[in-house]
């Protein structure tokens, strides 16, 4: 049976080996765009992903 504080310590040396800090700052500012089709548009031009927020508000 195998010792079950392994797991822990790969999990922290993991974090630890991808520290976000040690990343450099994003130069670019960040856009929000309202409009779905407008932000697909966008994305498919500049090639880069496209992150969707579900929200429910009252």
């Amino acid at each position: 049976m195998r010792n079950q504080s392994f797991l822990p310590s790969v999990a922290l040396a993991v974090l630890a080996f991808f520290d976000a800090s040690a990343l450099p700052a994003q130069d670019e500012p960040v856009y929000w765009f309202g409009d779905y089709k407008e932000a697909l548009k966008e994305a498919r031009r500049t090639g880069k992903p496209l992150f969707l927020e579900y929200r429910c508000e009252p």
